[in-house]
């Protein structure tokens, strides 16, 4: 039997360690923290407030079609879903709101700006189960939706501060930045 030593408890260990497994794989996980999971845990470091440690990273796993596919929920795996995924407030004070919905986002920042989001950000939501069956497969791969992917790439190149040059508000401003700055490259292009 073959057997792998997978350094690190955190989403990617994981999912490393579950495909190896499943292979016939003997596996074993090392993890230096005092608790497993990495950057999908959830804490409680203020009482009644919870606290997603590398917060980007739960959204990400809720669409993975591999996590999907592990039927977690049997072993107690519950997401929790906000109504309002998270604020950015300017030092103006009037906070740009991410919401599930993405009319709601909209409506919140209100005229061009709202209008604005809409044309962005609609297409990707209305598609993104489809889109998230291609991004989270191996780079190398025949696409399942290859329209939608092709649509989806140009905006993806995009820089954020290209994007950003669209929001003429405050509120708009700081809820995209806030967003942008989760991604692994410069807001100016290429990567960090």
């Amino acid at each position: 039997m073959s057997t792998a030593v997978v350094v690190g408890s955190g989403p990617n260990g994981l999912a490393a360690a579950v495909f190896l497994a499943r292979e016939g794989v003997e596996v074993t996980v090392l993890e230096a923290a005092d608790t497993i999971g990495g950057g999908t845990r959830t804490s409680e470091p203020t009482p009644g407030l919870l606290h997603d440690h590398c917060s980007a990273t739960h959204p990400m796993a809720v669409g993975s079609p591999f996590l999907s596919g592990l039927d977690l929920g049997r072993h107690g795996l519950t997401w929790c879903l906000p109504e309002i995924d998270c604020a950015h407030p300017p030092a103006s004070g009037a906070a740009g709101v991410l919401h599930r919905s993405v009319e709601e986002t909209a409506e919140g920042l209100g005229g061009a700006d709202g209008r604005r989001w809409l044309k962005v950000f609609r297409p990707l939501a209305d598609g993104y189960d489809a889109l998230a069956e291609d991004l989270m497969r191996p780079l190398l791969h025949v696409p399942r939706h290859p329209l939608r992917l092709a649509a989806f790439g140009p905006r993806a190149l995009l820089p954020a501060a290209a994007v950003a040059r669209r929001w003429r508000s405050e509120p708009a401003r700081a809820l995209f930045a806030g967003v942008a700055a989760h991604a692994s490259s410069s807001p100016r292009g290429g990567c960090r």
